[in-house]
């Protein structure tokens, strides 16, 4: 039976650096092993502050971090914790070799132990599952695969583990650390989106547009389209919020235009093109990853730019389109993932909705956002640190499908869902 839990969780975050395997077949290779692990020289550490204490091979340290207590050397990696669980060992280590991948070395167990070993990346993983009353220990290891830590070490250092804390899984109520998303309408039924309900957004919207701002957390406006002046058309002096600026392609207007409309905006860097001539009818467009500072903090941001020639305007002003979200440089990333599903749920209405039907699939067809961009990231490692959190919890069926739309890793228990048509 796939036995799960259901709900919104917290996101564990728990960086297992997974543990070191063992050489050699299972076959008659137990005798050997323990005579390797018998010749390691070994030492108590202890992390007082939890009360908790381990033998470990010398030259090892110990920190801990979330409920797991690391320990590590140059080359090696090694963790131990406790989770409280029903779950059987061979279930949870069944779990956890899906969720990891890699090449299995070996793998086995009895009905109060499990241990398996597998080659990934060039690296030696292993880990032993042990029943202990209503927990199971996990001892982890990670060593390069040419010089593999034996895998009587790691239960060795696991069976050595005394006092310190375990780790829970919490309620179905339990908040998650993904920043909340709420629906939401324009006054004037032009635009709906889902937006952030933190306290301290400022929301607005007209004519399709929406827009809203949190001077800690980040910035989004979208489907915006302004007109520019052509120098040397006004008859007179024009109005502090009319800008008169010559016509320039899309990047150009990001980094020289768009500072001129938000003079809070300095030292606009566009780090990378990611698609080009999105939207056809204009005569320049493109999605760019930029960096840029806020009263002088740095951000970074993504936005579609497009700029329309004077030509198509009487030669009196050309036409220019914003859709962009930004946040502070190294902010949680779960805010900029939220404001990409913001982006993504935007639904603007009428001849605008036809006009941004394109707009809307951009970023399903933008992975280097989710990619490279530590703001809006979802890497494989962040997933597989994510699994391993989960199942340490006693999620050990996991129902995220980030990997199905190649987005950032969701909390425990929780799924993508389309956002509106």
């Amino acid at each position: 039976m796939r036995g799960r839990w259901r709900g919104r969780t917290a996101l564990v975050g728990i960086a297992l650096a997974l543990v070191a395997g063992a050489a050699g077949s299972e076959a008659g290779a137990q005798p050997a092993r323990e005579a390797a692990a018998g010749q390691v020289g070994y030492a108590t550490l202890r992390h007082a502050p939890t009360g908790f204490s381990v033998q470990a091979p010398r030259g090892f340290g110990l920190s801990f971090r979330r409920g797991v207590y690391v320990l590590r050397d140059a080359q090696l990696t090694m963790s131990f914790s406790r989770s409280v669980t029903s779950v059987a060992p061979a279930q949870f280590g069944a779990a956890l070799l899906q969720q990891l991948g890699g090449t299995v070395v070996s793998r086995g167990g009895t009905v109060r132990q499990f241990s398996a070993q597998i080659d990934r990346s060039g690296r030696r993983e292993a880990f032993v599952v042990a029943r202990v009353g209503a927990q199971l220990a996990v001892t982890t290891g990670s060593s390069p695969s040419a010089r593999p830590l034996p895998l009587a070490v790691v239960a060795r250092v696991g069976a050595s583990a005394r006092g310190g804390v375990a780790l829970r899984a919490p309620g179905g109520q339990s908040s998650s650390t993904a920043m909340p998303l709420k629906e939401y309408r324009a006054p004037d039924g032009g635009a709906t989106a889902l937006v952030p309900s933190e306290p301290g957004w400022q929301i607005a919207s007209s004519r399709g547009v929406v827009e809203g701002s949190h001077p800690k957390r980040g910035s989004f406006v979208f489907g915006s389209s302004i007109s520019v002046i052509v120098p040397g058309v006004a008859p007179g002096p024009v109005p502090p919020n009319i800008v008169v600026h010559p016509f320039v392609f899309s990047a150009d207007a990001l980094v020289q235009v768009i500072p001129r409309f938000a003079p809070a905006i300095s030292g606009v860097r566009i780090r990378r093109v990611l698609l080009e001539r999105v939207l056809p009818t204009f005569s320049s467009s493109a999605v760019f990853l930029y960096d840029y500072r806020v009263n002088g903090r740095p951000w970074t941001g993504v936005a579609l730019i497009a700029t329309d020639t004077p030509q198509n305007y009487s030669n009196l002003s050309w036409l220019l389109y914003t859709t962009a979200i930004g946040v502070p440089r190294g902010t949680d990333p779960t805010v900029g993932v939220g404001l990409l599903r913001s982006w993504r749920s935007w639904n603007p209405s009428g001849a605008i909705a036809a006009r941004n039907q394109r707009i809307q699939q951009l970023l399903n067809d933008t992975n280097e956002v989710w990619r490279q961009t530590n703001e809006f990231r979802a890497r494989t490692a962040d997933r597989q640190s994510r699994d391993v959190g989960c199942l340490l919890q006693g999620y050990y069926f996991i129902e995220d499908n980030s990997r199905k739309y190649d987005l950032p890793a969701l909390p425990c228990g929780q799924v993508y869902v389309r956002g509106n048509p």
